[in-house]
């Protein structure tokens, strides 16, 4: 008999304010055994990483209103508050901060949107897998 620890499900924070596509997402995360968390502002963002640790955050850096300066801050703050977590980037708008980011390791992926919702799933279960 084998005493091998269950396997335990992999933690996703999923920050966008496209409520339509974090929701969809969410939904597909949630029927292949993850826990996911959605967020949709920063601050929400904040507040869920200062309560629990996650495997993955996937954000979309840009939120409303902060197509600037205000992407790589979030990004900070998620490795701050979230070190051990792989943070994929899903994004509209690139910038040299983002892919330096990217090529510094301070993100695990750098994707551009739009992504269909079913390779995002699949690409998040290869970055489990990695984990």
């Amino acid at each position: 008999m084998s005493l091998t620890a269950p396997t335990l499900p992999k933690s996703i924070l999923l920050i966008d304010d496209d409520d339509l596509i974090a929701g969809s997402l969410r939904q597909v995360l949630i029927s292949d055994s993850y826990e996911v968390d959605v967020a949709l502002d920063a601050g929400s963002a904040v507040a869920l990483m200062n309560r629990r640790n996650y495997d993955i955050v996937l954000v979309d850096p840009y939120l409303t209103g902060g197509v600037h300066r205000d992407g790589c801050d979030l990004v900070g703050k998620i490795r701050t508050l979230q070190p051990a977590a792989k943070v994929v980037v899903l994004t509209g708008y690139g910038s040299p901060e983002l892919a330096r980011d990217a090529a510094d390791g301070k993100v695990s992926a750098l994707l551009t949107k739009p992504q269909s919702i079913p390779f995002l799933a699949r690409f998040l279960d290869g970055a489990t897998v990695q984990a």
